[in-house]
């Protein structure tokens, strides 16, 4: 009998519950009128497989031999600035999978219907994170001579979590039989690996609590420096939301029709209500801006752009070009590692950006897509 992984439950759920989209809205913090803007802010990640192929659940290609990670982070909102003041009503999705080249190879294996016998054996580690939730965010912004900054605490009504995590050790045959141990971890709001459903005796509603950072500093009429860190400081805290631990081998084995040795799973375990605490990543973007005054005229300036961000515990780094005109700007990026080339353009009433790794959606591995637009009152 062929049985299924259940990390390839898991590396599926991730990317067909929600189309990865980030985008870089106009950053207005520092702008003294006071103003409203609506956003769609998206951005996601894989070193595992193309994002389509995940998407649609078809696994057209082996996976990357350095596969470690793949992330989806989304938020849409409204935030208003009142003089130093902003108040921000925002809706926010998260979702990471962290693995390692043999999960992921075996579900590749197992998910196109080949032997898992491409080596001896193929050890489990997958953890997967989920959370969805609406909440406000409350920030102050102080203004100094060539320094700014701007603190916003945020509080968030969590709808939907869920951290599951599996290690173990899995062979495979010929015959497309596996065999082996894995350990299951996962706390969830609703159904988990094991498709339990809440019948009510489990809590699905929660809280949490996030720290933003923003800072900008301009150090001569030529340089200046952006920083901003968000979930600086998160907690969140799940009462009794389910909970189960237990262990999957194949002790159970059985002579199938045709003769042959087929193995049973079996699941031994708990399951019930827990306390669940967790924290999100943060997320650093970190941009140096030089202009090139000898290049700029007076129908436009031309800068350099530096910018390094951490995301999912990923490091990006970017190189780029910025040409601003009297009433707008364009913005030419590239990802120095990945080669994923962004373009951002914004006008004093929207902001577009677009970026993606190849130009061909089969073979990307990184998308970003976002809007916004603003009213100054």
């Amino acid at each position: 009998m062929k049985i299924n992984l259940l990390c390839a439950v898991t590396l599926t759920f991730l990317f067909t519950t929600i189309w990865p989209n980030k985008s870089y809205a106009n950053n207005e913090q520092f702008n003294n009128n006071n103003n409203v803007s609506a956003y769609i802010l998206s951005e996601s990640f894989s070193n595992i497989l193309p994002i389509k192929q995940l998407i649609e659940d078809e696994w057209l290609q082996a996976p990357a031999t350095d596969s470690s990670i793949g992330f989806t982070q989304n938020e849409t909102g409204i935030k208003a600035y009142w003089g130093n003041f902003s108040f921000n009503v925002a809706h926010r999705i998260d979702y990471f999978v962290f693995t390692n080249p043999d999960t992921a190879q075996a579900f590749y294996l197992e998910r196109t219907d080949q032997p898992l016998t491409t080596q001896d054996s193929y050890q489990l580690s997958l953890k997967l994170h989920h959370q969805r939730s609406n909440g406000f965010r409350i920030g102050y912004q102080w203004q100094f001579d060539g320094f700014s900054t701007e603190i916003n605490i945020g509080y968030w009504d969590v709808s939907a979590s869920r951290e599951s995590q599996i290690t173990g050790e899995i062979f495979g045959d010929e015959n497309n039989n596996i065999t082996g141990t894995a350990e299951l971890n996962e706390f969830y709001s609703d159904k988990n690996f094991l498709k339990h459903t809440n019948s009510n005796k489990w809590e699905t509603d929660g809280y949490g609590v996030t720290l933003d950072l923003s800072a900008n500093w301009t150090i001569n009429s030529e340089l200046d420096i952006t920083l901003d860190i968000k979930d600086l400081y998160s907690k969140f805290n799940m009462k009794n939301l389910g909970y189960s631990q237990g262990n999957v081998d194949t002790d159970g084995t059985f002579i199938n029709s045709l003769g042959g040795k087929s193995y049973l799973p079996l699941y031994r375990g708990v399951f019930g209500a827990k306390d669940f605490d967790f924290t999100l990543p943060e997320q650093v973007n970190l941009v140096a801006h030089y202009l090139a005054e000898n290049l700029s005229s007076e129908d436009f300036s031309l800068g350099y752009l530096a910018r390094y961000k951490r995301q999912g515990d990923v490091n990006f780094y970017y190189a780029g070009v910025e040409l601003e005109f009297e009433n707008s700007a364009l913005t030419l990026m590239l990802d120095l590692e990945h080669l994923s080339p962004e373009i951002q353009y914004s006008n004093s009433w929207c902001a577009i950006t677009f970026a993606i790794d190849d130009i061909d959606i089969e073979k990307a591995m990184q998308f970003s897509l976002g809007l916004s637009g603003y009213y100054t009152f």
